[in-house]
């Protein structure tokens, strides 16, 4: 029979949790330790890039494993309920650890977030890649786009939470962190309540589905990343996003300090930036999306690159003496709203179109959509990897005469624009993202 709203919704309901985890850890992890627990820059990079890392291996090997399990509980429900607890206790100690440890050194500091970041990352992976897989098997063909849909939505307003969490919380803790060498409670008890949330979502998910039936189009992971490779446009979207995540992978984690150290927006021009960001993210991709219907996906796609390379370069702003007008700054993190929102937009839509194009292509149907996914998630997180590596690199470079903050902080920018550029120029030359078969789809429709 069909799908209850009901189930959609408690399909879709972990992904908020999951967003909000993901979300506080990539936008914030790298502010907290550079600025609240002080280890240096260098350091943390190679932390954060192990992370990425490890949740690229659980990713793949969990992902693998749950295609072949077999229990009476089928074989994606095992897997969250083993990592969900996992992660939310990997969660607490990566962001908390004053709470176990007591003026650490700076090897201390390093080995604890290196062990805690990898092992939120690996169980990340190995809660969120066999759950993504269970969609081909609890929704019939046509039902899978709502369920994205449920997600998507469900992943958009976990990120706002995040990212407004992030924003608003971290700065004015760390200032006080600084002050008192004591943790706010308030922040412990967020952070707990967030960990302990992710635990209930996954867990009523896995309590109320069913289990899935179909002893499924059989899994088998490396015959289809063979065939994967063979579908060329596909992997050469992979390859775009893997080489722009060379910037996005900077632009997450900076763009909190660049707007505390750089732009010194406190207080209230904060939380109006964080708004602006948050309501310039939604009001964008709605924009976006109309002209995705206007003009097509490729050249959409290419605007939204284009305002990236543009914008980007306006770091350099950090270099005006003297105090910079808050309006500037808050424009600036509009236009990169503008920008982050278009790219948020893409993943969900090509990678669904590119699957479907491989079934129309190849007459097989509705089980790649777990590998479609999954896939382009490896290659990012190793390229993610590679961009945090970097970040640690620039933002650990002298300070620059008569300020208070590394050269890094003013010239990530440029290096994100140059890598959009090439991503740009990767897009016009190699991408096909709009299909003949929607054409045709589309004037049958009308």
């Amino acid at each position: 029979g069909k799908a209850s709203t009901g189930k959609f919704l408690t399909y879709g309901m972990p992904r908020l949790s999951a967003a909000i985890v993901l979300d506080i850890i990539d936008f914030g992890i790298l502010f907290l330790y550079i600025n609240a627990y002080g280890l240096t820059p260098l350091l943390l990079g190679l932390a954060l890039a192990v992370g990425k890392l490890s949740i690229a291996v659980g990713q793949f090997l969990m992902g693998w494993l749950s295609d072949s399990t077999k229990t009476k509980y089928g074989r994606r429900k095992p897997f969250m309920i083993f990592f969900a607890p996992l992660t939310a206790i990997a969660f607490i100690c990566a962001l908390l650890p004053m709470i176990f440890l007591q003026n650490p050194s700076y090897i201390i500091l390093f080995i604890w977030i290196l062990v805690w970041d990898a092992m939120l990352q690996f169980s990340y992976g190995g809660l969120t890649t066999p759950y993504q897989s269970w969609v081909a098997e609890q929704f019939i063909v046509n039902e899978r786009p709502k369920a994205s849909a449920f997600q998507n939505l469900f992943s958009f307003i976990g990120a706002g939470i995040g990212i407004v969490f992030t924003l608003l919380v971290f700065p004015p803790l760390i200032e006080s962190f600084q002050k008192t060498g004591a943790i706010d409670l308030i922040f412990i008890i967020l952070i707990i309540a967030f960990a302990l949330l992710l635990i209930a979502l996954f867990y009523t998910c896995a309590y109320f589905l069913p289990v899935e039936t179909s002893e499924g189009a059989q899994m088998s992971f490396i015959e289809d990343l063979k065939k994967v490779f063979k579908d060329k446009n596909f992997i050469n979207v992979c390859w775009l996003q893997a080489i722009a995540f060379l910037a996005i992978g900077m632009i997450t984690p900076t763009i909190l300090g660049f707007t505390t150290i750089v732009l010194k927006l406190e207080g209230a021009t904060l939380y109006l930036a964080a708004g602006c960001l948050l309501v310039g993210i939604t009001a964008f991709l709605f924009m976006w999306k109309k002209l995705i219907d206007k003009k097509g996906k490729k050249s959409t796609f290419s605007l939204i690159l284009m305002t990236g390379i543009i914008v980007l370069p306006f770091t350099l702003i950090g270099l005006i003496p003297g105090e910079i007008n808050f309006l500037i700054g808050i424009i600036f993190v509009l236009a990169i709203a503008a920008f982050m929102g278009g790219w948020y937009l893409f993943p969900y839509i090509w990678f669904a179109d590119l699957a479907e194009d491989a079934e129309v292509k190849s007459g097989e149907t509705g089980r790649k959509a777990g590998l479609y996914a999954g896939f382009p998630q490896i290659l990012l997180n190793i390229f993610q990897a590679i961009a945090l590596f970097i970040t640690g690199f620039i933002l650990g470079l002298p300070n620059i005469p008569g300020k208070d903050f590394s050269w890094g902080y003013v010239l990530w920018g440029l290096w994100c624009s140059g890598i959009i550029l090439i991503a740009y120029l990767f897009t016009k030359k190699f991408i096909t993202l709009d299909f003949d078969w929607e054409k045709e789809r589309r004037s049958n429709s009308k």
